[in-house]
């Protein structure tokens, strides 16, 4: 075999080699780090054990609609599901709706937990009647426009942060011990004023 043939044929094998790694899916192997970059905030997972305490003040049941707005790895899209909510998770990375898509199949419930690329500024949240945040206060002072648009009765449940503007919790809850990110609030959408 002459030398122009050989380096042919191993650029060849190499080119079909990352071809077969890129195939195997580097995204299969994405793990998120806490405090990673995002569009608009790091991503900080909610504590789980303040996700159940969030789905339990929001008294989540197979009649909800939840979205979780920058839903990260999809923990509180799950859990809903878990309890027979259909539930939507949008969030801004692939890398994390592909990763949360892949544990929804995991658990068991991907077809009760959906999961959107996209922006969470420009998400359709009108069908809600559960929204579960893990948000800054200005983010949330941004979107309390739409949460006033909610139909009255829905729920939005907050890890850590108030949405503001001289809107009162209805509940607030604590976990005990709480170290970091484990004070949830939830407010009820108000009957439209004419």
């Amino acid at each position: 075999m002459s030398f122009p043939s050989f380096v042919s044929r191993l650029f060849a094998m190499l080119a079909l080699a990352a071809a077969t790694a890129a195939s195997q899916g580097p995204a299969d192997a994405y793990k998120p780090v806490p405090g990673q970059p995002g569009k608009d905030v790091v991503w900080i997972p909610t504590p789980q054990d303040t996700v159940e305490k969030m789905l339990d003040m929001a008294r989540v049941t197979p009649q909800d609609y939840v979205i979780d707005l920058g839903s990260g790895d999809g923990r509180n899209v799950i859990a809903a599901a878990r309890r027979g909510a259909q539930a939507l998770g949008v969030e801004y990375n692939p890398n994390l709706v592909a990763l949360s898509k892949r544990a929804a199949t995991a658990a068991g419930v991907a077809d009760k937990a959906t999961f959107a690329h996209g922006d969470m500024f420009e998400a359709d949240i009108s069908q809600a009647t559960v929204l579960m945040l893990f948000l800054l206060p200005d983010h949330l002072a941004r979107l309390a426009p739409k949460f006033l648009q909610l139909k009255p009765g829905a729920r939005i449940v907050s890890n850590t942060y108030a949405i503001g503007g001289g809107w009162e919790p209805d509940a607030t809850t604590r976990g005990d011990p709480c170290t970091s990110w484990c004070i949830a609030m939830m407010y009820v959408v108000p009957a439209w004023v004419a």
